[in-house]
Order: structure tokens, then sequence, then C-alpha cells
């Protein structure tokens, strides 16, 4: 009894959290199908008994470290659709607002100090439309990219439902593409501007992407 519970107590001595930071730091370096779980165990000084104790297996560990994401953010998009809509009234929504709502929530966290949510996102953004990682996403987000879609088309009449998930859909390319370090698109700035702070894609992606809503109901 008592050599079970130790092994109990130090199997709870590495907490998911931290297994899963390190799974993101090396799935930011490479495709995450190819790292394994002894290089995840090495990396957070664990062993891959302990990711089997908290996880069981790495899809489940992959699938965790997009949840575990989602909820933060969906919190604070929710919280922000709410706050917006109590102030302006549901059917005087615009459309910048609400595609600030979705992309701040999530760069504001890449200039966090431990760089963990860099690391998400340079996995994420080189990943995203993988078979299984879509359908984790789609698991993950959703809820609350419908709710955001079905508000886009109260904020832009004439803006079908086709249109607005389209829509959507760009917006989530470019929000994760910026994230990503590109060797081509840094080639092609020729050494000029290549250093965007995240504050400056913000300036950018928000203008840009909500024009694109517009042009979109306008095309009909």
């Amino acid at each position: 009894m008592q050599q079970r519970v130790a092994r109990v107590r130090a199997y709870n001595v590495e907490t998911p959290d931290r297994l899963l930071d390190a799974a993101e730091r090396l799935f930011a370096k490479r495709n995450y199908q190819t790292v394994t779980l002894k290089e995840i165990a090495a990396e957070a000084n664990s062993n891959v008994g302990q990711i089997a104790y908290h996880f069981g297996r790495k899809e489940t560990l992959v699938r965790e470290t997009i949840h575990r994401r989602a909820e933060e953010l969906n919190r604070e998009r929710i919280a922000l659709l709410e706050q917006y809509e109590e102030l302006v009234g549901p059917d005087n929504v615009e459309v910048e607002p609400l595609v600030r709502a979705l992309i701040l929530p999530y760069y504001n966290r890449l200039d966090d100090e431990d760089g963990q949510w860099r690391h998400f996102a340079s996995f994420v953004g080189r990943s995203v439309w993988d078979g299984t990682l879509s359908a984790y996403m789609s698991e993950s987000f959703d809820d609350v990219a419908k709710l955001y879609i079905a508000t886009f088309m109260r904020a832009i009449p004439g803006l079908e439902h086709g249109d607005a998930v389209r829509g959507f859909h760009f917006l989530m390319a470019v929000m994760h593409a910026a994230t990503v370090k590109d060797a081509r698109v840094q080639g092609l700035h020729d050494g000029a501007g290549a250093d965007f702070s995240w504050s400056s894609y913000k300036d950018i992606v928000v203008p840009y992407i909500s024009a694109g809503f517009k042009a979109l109901a306008k095309a009909r």
C-alpha cells in the first residue's frame, strides 16, 4: 500500500502544465508528429511514465495543448463580445471591433515573458490545417467561432452565412500565418522592415481583415 501511494505521489510531482509546456517548445521547432514522448519527457526533465499517467497517449497530450490555450482565449473572446454588445447594443455592432476582439487576445499573449504562447503560436501556425490538428482546433474553438460568425452577419447587412464563414477562415489563416517566421517572407522584405512587433501586426491585420469582410458582402 505504501509503495502504491509513493508511486502516485511521484507521478503527481510533474504537473500536466509542465509537460504541456515542454511539448509546445518541441512542437514549435518541428512537426509535432515527429516529436516523441521520450523527447518531451526529457525536455520537461521528467519521464515517459509521467506522460502516460497524466495523458495516456501522445494524441491526448497534443489535443490538450490545444484545449488548454483555447479555454483561456475563449473566455476572453466571449467576455469582449458581451461587453461590446452591452455597450452599443446587439444590432449596432461593427466589423472592426469584432475583428479586434478575436485577434487581440491572441496577439497580446505573444509578448508574455516566458515565451510559451509564442511556442504555441509557432506550433499552431505551421500545423493548423493538418487534418488531425484541425479536428482538435474545431473541438476547442468552433462554438465561439459560430458565435462570432453570427455577429459578423449582424454587423454587415447582406453578408451571407457562407461568406461569413469564408471571411472567418481568412481571418484565422492570416492571424496564424502572421505568427510564423517564414524565411521566404523575410527574403521578400529584402532587409527592410522585416522585424515587425506584434503591435505592428495588430495595426495591419485588423483593418485588412475588416475590409475583407466588407468586400465579401459588396461582391454579393
